[in-house]
């Protein structure tokens, strides 16, 4: 056991505890159960599920005993948003200079550009840096070849590691280099656009004061050489900026290109986006046929959320499943199919397919999955609370009918006894609460009786669906017998079954109704008394799993034994 704790310790993933579709008392409270009990054996990162929508009286047994309900889902596919990674982003006004730096250290081929309202403009790499540095002959001149630069004084400081003698916003400059004698360079100027004008130059005091006469926008004054004091008063007063760095002309040059910010590189238009929300199957292939080896992932704000590495797709699942009061896939939420399922506690038929490793099973011939889970407690030697063992004997009194069904066991008697004495409630006050919570058939529309506790099966060449309620007044079935007959119906022809049925259980007079629609032959053949046309009374009959499901399938294997 201790081993065994370790090595849970150790698991990186996440496990998920989850009853069957169309919960119910006992297989909710039973997966919170199970999940309290295994996080004691050091199971840190678990969580118990309700699939779907949380039941009247499931919702009602969790306030009474003070726990908080499991979440809802309706799958449990994975998504992109639990394979995704913080992203590591370069902020839109990081010059390009600083952001080969930042690729450098990531180590990454492209890492993703984001506004300062975390909105996600593009994914920048080694090539598409080369791409726009080289983008020579367009309108605006601002490839490596052309004079055109979008900085602003501070981030060409930055980029020159220079010293401000004079300082602006981001802006268009068209750089010149005082290379020239002085002749020479003042008619290599153009005649206009001055506040365009950034000069390269060294230590020339009659170039410096060309650019005051001028009254260029930026004179960059290379070799750290002085710069009089007076013109750089004059500068101030005339608004021109002078940067003084430590650097050569051609360093400058070059790196004047890299103060441009980020923001204003192309990115790629067909950028390879994931939304947090994608389902990984679907998104498999489109990411591993994609050159990208780190994928943005954007919600619907356009904001970044954090990116995916393409090698994540090669990883196992996040997840571990455990599945109680259930095993047989189709009876899991979608997306189970996916995950590897660790363990099983169950007192239902066993269906479910061969698993590639060995896996806990606990099953065995009782009338409720909460009392083998007390069990669990108990042979652990885990004290429960009074709140979860409260919970657990409601399922207990729900699923057995207050230990009135076929289906209920000697096990069943022995942890309902010692539940109560710890809960401090007794069975037949619980079951009376529960009774009074809701009349589904006074109070449900028909497509909420028929769904809320169905439970889907297949036998052979036949596919059908049990649905059961708990009613105290029976009448209430024959005054929505058509309403009841359609919804039925329906549902036979969208999941193209062979019959539906729905099983009504009267729990204090030990008797149920069966309205079935669907195949004929079956319907003749069941052996119970008819009252009206699809509509049958069981006496004695509590149960669905041991009672009626039993006599179901005997019928469909004569009939297809018959051909």
């Amino acid at each position: 056991m201790a081993e065994q704790r370790t090595m849970e310790k150790k698991a990186s993933y996440r496990v998920l505890v989850s009853g069957h579709r169309n919960p119910d008392i006992d297989s909710l409270a039973s997966a919170v159960a199970v999940a309290e009990l295994r996080r004691r054996q050091g199971q840190a990162d678990i969580t118990a599920l309700c699939p779907g929508v949380l039941p009247e009286r499931a919702r009602y047994l969790f306030e009474r005993f003070g726990i908080k309900p499991p979440p809802s889902r309706n799958d449990v596919y994975t998504r992109v948003r639990d394979i995704m990674k913080p992203a590591t982003p370069i902020s839109a006004g990081t010059t390009l200079f600083d952001a080969v730096g930042k690729l450098r250290e990531s180590g990454r081929q492209q890492l993703p550009v984001i506004a300062a309202d975390g909105r996600f403009l593009g994914m920048l790499s080694g090539l598409a840096l080369l791409s726009n540095l080289l983008d020579i002959g367009n309108d605006a001149g601002r490839g490596l070849t052309g004079r055109r630069i979008h900085s602003s004084i501070q981030l060409i400081q930055q980029v020159l590691e220079a010293e401000v003698l004079t300082a602006d916003k981001t802006q268009d400059f068209q750089v010149y280099v005082a290379a020239m004698n002085l002749d020479s360079f003042s008619e290599h100027l153009p005649s206009t656009a001055n506040h365009e004008l950034a000069v390269i130059v060294g230590d020339r005091p009659e170039i410096h004061l060309r650019v005051l006469h001028r009254r260029m926008r930026l004179m960059i004054v290379t070799g750290n050489r002085p710069v009089d004091p007076l013109i750089v008063e004059a500068a101030a007063r005339d608004k021109v900026s002078i940067l003084l760095t430590g650097f050569d002309s051609a360093t400058v040059i070059r790196r004047l290109k890299f103060s441009v910010p980020v923001e204003f590189s192309r990115f790629p238009e067909d950028q390879l986006c994931l939304s947090p929300r994608d389902r990984l199957r679907d998104v498999r292939n489109r990411v591993l046929n994609s050159v990208d080896d780190l994928v943005p992932v954007v919600d619907e704000a356009g904001l970044l959320s954090g990116v995916v590495l393409k090698n994540a797709f090669d990883q196992p699942p996040p997840f571990r499943m455990i599945l109680v009061d259930h095993n047989e896939i189709e009876q899991s939420l979608p997306g189970v199919e996916e995950i590897p399922v660790i363990e099983v506690i169950d007192h239902h038929r066993i269906g479910m397919p061969p698993t590639a490793a060995p896996i806990r099973f606990t099953a065995d011939v009782v009338g409720s999955t909460c009392t083998l889970v007390a069990m669990m407690f108990r042979s652990a030697g885990e004290s429960l609370p009074a709140g979860l063992a409260g919970l657990l004997l409601g399922g207990i009194v729900s699923d057995t009918l207050l230990l009135r069904s076929p289906t209920t066991a000697e096990l069943d008697r022995r942890m309902c006894d010692w539940l109560t004495k710890i809960a401090g409630v007794q069975p037949e006050e619980l079951m009376d609460e529960l009774l009074r919570i809701d009349s589904p058939l006074a109070a449900k529309p028909a497509h909420d009786v028929i769904h809320g506790d169905r439970k889907d099966y297949s036998d052979g060449r036949f596919r059908f669906s049990l649905a059961q309620v708990e009613e105290s007044n029976l009448e209430l079935l024959r005054q929505r017998r058509d309403e009841l007959l359609a919804e039925m119906k329906k549902l036979l022809d969208e999941e193209q079954l062979d019959f539906v049925g729905l099983l009504v259980t009267d729990a204090v007079r030990e008797t149920s109704e069966l309205l079935i629609t669907g195949c004929g032959e079956l319907i003749r053949n069941l052996p119970y008394a008819a009252v009206a046309e699809n509509l049958f009374v069981l006496p004695g009959v509590l149960s669905r799993k041991k009672q009626l499901l039993p006599q179901i399938l005997a019928i469909t294997a004569t009939l297809q034994d018959q051909g």
